[in-house]
């Protein structure tokens, strides 16, 4: 089935009159959603065109997460041993890119889409192995153990929500500093396909990581081990090399293995 047929099917599914289609997806509430997901299908691309095919198997699983376990955005299996790697893909956050002279900073939105309620606390502080108390400090975190990578686009870090209510690409004077990095005219695209990926132990809260917990209950704030809400990635204004722990995606093979 073409995608043309399967926008129409989907419209005809879900009782969605297909000329207001285009309508319905500008609607500020629904652009961020939209494109949080369609980031996970640009992440799977990426990593197909980038991956050696012959020794990793990139997969996008469609699944639902079930209790306790969280889903898995892009799966990557390296075909000689069985090993799964999961991937989860991170917008940054709107507007976030802040230079600072020499340092680049850009936060990365990073958290549980719901956050956890009593019982359901009740329920995986155990299987987490944690006590209750501390999961319900962090209760839209994630844990270490819910992925073994992140990937970002830097895109969102360059937007801002206009007048109207639209979400657009409009990076101000001091961001642009940093935006002579890229060599091309269309910045938009460029900027939303410069990927980057980070092992998820290397960004969560642990002294080595030089990553301190916010939470103001947090009893543990320099070793708690979950993940930022917004883990920072940093570069020297006048690079896209990243100078903490966060690498280019063209790197993924070397990471990898």
């Amino acid at each position: 089935m073409s995608w043309q047929d399967k926008l129409i099917e989907y419209c005809r599914k879900y009782n969605i009159p297909l000329n207001f289609l285009a309508d319905t997806l500008v609607e500020p509430k629904v652009v961020p959603m939209v494109r949080g997901k369609a980031f996970e299908f640009s992440v799977y691309e990426k990593m197909n065109s980038i991956l050696d095919s012959e020794i990793w198997d990139v997969q996008k699983p469609s699944l639902n997460a079930q209790l306790g376990f969280h889903d898995i955005d892009v799966l990557v299996i390296h075909r000689e041993t069985g090993r799964h790697i999961s991937v989860e893909c991170k917008l940054a956050k709107k507007g976030s890119c802040k230079v600072n002279g020499d340092i680049t900073v850009i936060n990365v939105k990073c958290m549980r889409s719901r956050t956890l309620g009593e019982e359901m606390i009740r329920q995986l502080a155990p299987r987490f192995g944690v006590t209750q108390k501390v999961l319900k400090v962090h209760n839209d975190q994630y844990l270490e153990s819910d992925f073994d990578f992140v990937v970002t686009s830097i895109g969102n870090a360059f937007f801002i929500t206009d007048e109207e209510g639209s979400f657009i690409f409009a990076p101000n004077e001091n961001q642009r500093i940093f935006l002579q990095n890229f060599p091309g005219e269309n910045l938009n695209d460029e900027v939303f396909n410069s990927l980057f990926i980070a092992c998820t132990k290397d960004i969560s809260i642990k002294s080595e990581n030089n990553v301190v917990c916010t939470r103001r209950k947090c009893e543990n704030k320099e070793n708690c081990g979950f993940v930022p809400n917004y883990p920072r990635i940093e570069f020297r204004t006048d690079s896209l090399e990243p100078i903490n722990n966060w690498h280019k995606l063209e790197e993924v093979n070397e990471i990898f293995l």
